[in-house]
């Protein structure tokens, strides 16, 4: 998809670029407020009112866009979400991620990619043994040096450790390619 043009077509008020939005960025908005205690007509009336913000300021001249249109309305619907759920007094267990308020647009895309990722680690290691959550964990989240890894987990030689580096990662990379 081609941004500019879905700008350009936006600022000019063209009903295809915004039936194209909502093909694109309504699900990932339903299945953030279904997450957060909506429902799918939640989630219809949050898109509706994200795209009359849109209407409202992307024909606006001095409008700029420093992010993603995705992101740009994956913020605005997040902040209308968190908004309703407070004036309703239904905020309980909300994933601090979208607390937005106090974020740019470019920290929040950061924030997201890096609540991505996490999610992606603990999918795989909830799905892998638990020797190769620690050797994993320890190889690449905490940077630890292969010297320090042999003599921790007992292993005699490089051969031994590097065999079971293949392991662990295939273990991963099976159920990263499986699962997604």
């Amino acid at each position: 998809m081609d941004e500019s043009k879905v700008l350009s077509n936006l600022k000019q008020r063209n009903n295809a670029a915004y039936d194209l939005l909502y093909t694109f960025y309504y699900p990932a908005i339903e299945r953030f407020i279904k997450r957060n205690s909506g429902t799918t007509a939640d989630a219809e009336d949050i898109f509706q009112e994200t795209i009359i913000v849109l209407l409202d300021k992307v024909p606006k001249k001095d409008f700029v866009l420093t992010s993603s249109i995705k992101t740009y309305i994956i913020a605005v619907a997040s902040n209308l979400w968190l908004k309703r759920l407070r004036a309703a007094k239904r905020v309980t267990s909300l994933e601090p991620d979208y607390e937005l308020e106090d974020l740019t647009l470019a920290e929040w895309e950061q924030k997201e990619e890096n609540r991505v990722k996490h999610n992606v680690i603990k999918r795989v290691f909830s799905r892998i043994s638990r020797h190769c959550v620690i050797f994993l964990t320890k190889t690449f989240l905490r940077g630890a040096t292969r010297e320090k890894l042999m003599e921790e987990m007992g292993y005699s030689n490089t051969h031994t450790f590097d065999n079971q580096k293949y392991k662990c990662l295939e273990q991963a990379r099976k159920i990263f390619i499986d699962h997604g």
